[in-house]
């Protein structure tokens, strides 16, 4: 049975959850909260925390990635223009214009 949790926003500081692990896995972090004198769900919280960090880095770096591939797709073309020949005009080129206004 899957049961689905309702989200409400709140100002809550905190908000309980329950989770379903692998019984194994259950005991390792039992022993472990045990073996360092801290609660369990702590643990597990931790867990869950730097996950979802992990996954946020993870998203960040993707978008950052992105957005220098298309710096670069941008440079290309713009290569592509310069070495087209005297046909293109260079006021369309470069984004700085003279202080004479030529």
């Amino acid at each position: 049975m899957v049961q689905q949790a309702e989200i409400r926003m709140t100002t809550a500081k905190t908000v309980r959850f329950s989770i379903e692990i692998a019984a194994d896995l259950a005991t390792a972090v039992t022993d472990a909260a045990t073996t360092n004198n801290v609660a369990a769900e702590d643990i597990v919280n931790d867990c869950v925390r730097q996950q979802f960090e992990t996954a946020l880095r993870h998203r960040v770096l993707m978008q950052r990635q992105n957005d220098v591939d298309e710096a670069l797709i941008e440079l290309a073309r713009l290569i592509g223009r310069l070495s087209a020949g005297p046909g293109e005009p260079q006021e369309s080129i470069c984004r700085y214009r003279p202080m004479d206004g030529r």
